[in-house]
Parts: structure tokens; C-alpha cells; sequence
């Protein structure tokens, strides 16, 4: 009981806490990735890195080259009780001075951390879809308040959509896409997006680009991505968030079932099938 609580506690601390670390004039770092863990396999560490470059590249951080200043991703596992929980970490580490004897330490200027339980041990692919999701997370949030301790203006110039419907198949016209859902008597998938939307981005890149999840798309519904920046469309389907997925009856256009916000890779799956 005593684990219990004390674990309640440091969740509830994580959940609501806010970050006391400032990201000032930060603008070279050396990135350093550590899988300590045997179930995830070291050749994932390009991976993770490609995803961190393309962060750092974002917010015009220099990561070419050595120096003394480390951002670390660091991926390791414990067991609580009988279930495996996978742990990410994000953190920058580097040389200060003690403000009392002015002696030269290392330490930690930035952290961050994510947790996720895995149900089954043996299934490689959640897990890495799991680490996938707790990257993405810390480095959102650290993106987010670099931006805000620089001042940065946010990203907005999004052009993907067209690019990702030509890659997968999907149409970018509401009508013509109703139209052949009516010829081909499928239904109807609009996926709605935004221009400065990190979640839609997410949400195209680990959930609807992957083949299995493309190929159950395909084999019932006829898909449309639309950016509700952009493109003109029904006003009932508008949400205040997106990513929104709606399934439309193609027979009379109601909307059978909606989706709003990121969806795990296997619920999303799931709900398809």
C-alpha cells in the first residue's frame, strides 16, 4: 500500500507539474541517444535520432559536431510487479559553477520524462510504437517551451497534405471523393486537419502511413484528407480540434462515427476493422 501511494503521488506530481527549467539562448548542443534497455533494439537509435535532428533543425539548434553542452534521449525498463514499464527521458546536461566555491559540475539543466506500461512483453512492435509516441511527446514539449523562452513564432506553413494524399492514395476534394464513394458503394473517411497541427502531423506519420492501417483504410472506405485552413467543405463537419476523423454514410452523407484527436496505431486499427 505504502508503493501504492507513494507512486500516486509522484504521478500525480509529473501530471501536474510545470517545467522550472529554462531554455534561454540555447543554441548548439551535442545530441546523445542511450537504449539501456534489451528490449528495445540499439539499431533504433537512427531512428530516434532523425526525429531528434529534425526537432533541433526546427528550432535552429546546431547539433554538427561536438560540444559540452549534451542533449540525451535515454530510453530504459523496470518491472513493476509482473508488467513491464518502458521509461524515456529527455535531458540536457552540462559544465556549471557552483556559486559558492565557484568549482566546475555537471549537471542537469533540462529534464523531462515519460512512462508507458506494455501489456505483453513479446510484442516488439507496440513497444516501439509506445517509444515512438514518448519521443514525440517530450520533444513537442520541449519544442513548445524553447519557442516560448526564445520567443519564436510557431510554425504554420504546412504543405504536407497534398503530398501525403498523393503517397497514400487519399482524394483532396469532398465532392469528387462522395462521388466515387457512391459509384464504388463504399463509405466515406474525412480525415480534417490544420496548418499548425504537430498531433495531425503525428497522426499521418505513425498511425495512417503504416501499411496495415493504409490497406484497412482502402479496403472500406473511400479516404479524403481535407485542411480546414484551406479547403471548402460541409460545415457540419467542423470541429474545434483536429486531427478529426469522420466516417460519413455515403448513401445520405451522415456521419456514422467521429474521431477527434490522436488515435493509438492498434485503436485506430481496431476501430477500422
Amino acid at each position: 500500500m505504502k508503493f501504492f501511494m507513494t507512486l500516486l503521488l509522484s504521478l500525480s506530481a509529473l501530471l501536474n507539474a510545470e517545467s522550472f527549467f529554462v531554455l534561454n539562448n540555447i543554441k548548439k548542443v551535442y545530441p546523445v541517444i542511450e537504449i539501456q534497455t534489451d528490449k528495445i533494439d540499439q539499431s533504433y537509435k537512427t531512428t530516434i535520432r532523425s526525429t531528434m535532428d529534425e526537432t533541433l533543425r526546427e528550432l535552429g539548434i546546431d547539433s554538427s559536431g561536438y560540444d559540452p553542452r549534451s542533449l540525451a534521449l535515454l530510453v530504459s525498463h523496470s518491472y513493476a510487479g509482473e508488467t513491464l514499464l518502458i521509461h524515456t527521458e529527455l535531458v540536457i546536461g552540462e559544465e556549471l559553477r557552483r556559486l559558492d566555491d565557484g568549482e566546475k559540475v555537471f549537471g542537469l539543466t533540462y529534464q523531462d520524462r515519460e512512462h508507458f506500461a506494455v501489456a505483453d512483453i513479446n510484442d516488439t512492435e507496440s513497444i516501439n510504437e509506445g517509444v515512438e509516441d514518448s519521443i514525440d511527446n517530450l520533444l513537442s514539449r520541449f519544442s513548445d517551451q524553447y519557442r516560448d523562452d526564445n520567443r519564436l513564432k510557431p510554425r504554420v506553413n504546412h504543405t504536407g497534405d497534398q503530398s501525403f494524399a498523393a503517397l497514400m492514395g487519399y482524394e483532396t476534394d469532398y465532392r469528387i471523393a462522395m462521388q466515387k464513394a457512391k459509384k464504388t458503394g463504399k463509405n466515406l473517411m474525412l480525415v480534417l486537419t490544420t496548418n499548425y497541427c504537430p498531433w495531425c502531423r503525428k497522426f499521418e506519420t505513425n498511425v495512417l502511413q503504416k501499411e496495415e492501417v493504409n490497406r484497412a483504410v482502402h479496403e472500406k472506405y473511400i479516404p479524403v484528407i481535407l485542411n480546414r485552413d484551406e479547403k471548402k467543405f460541409p460545415e457540419k463537419f467542423t470541429s474545434t480540434f483536429t486531427p478529426v476523423i469522420y466516417f460519413i454514410d455515403a448513401s445520405d452523407e451522415k456521419i456514422l462515427h467521429q474521431v477527434t484527436g490522436y488515435s493509438q496505431r492498434e485503436e485506430f486499427l481496431y476501430l477500422l476493422k
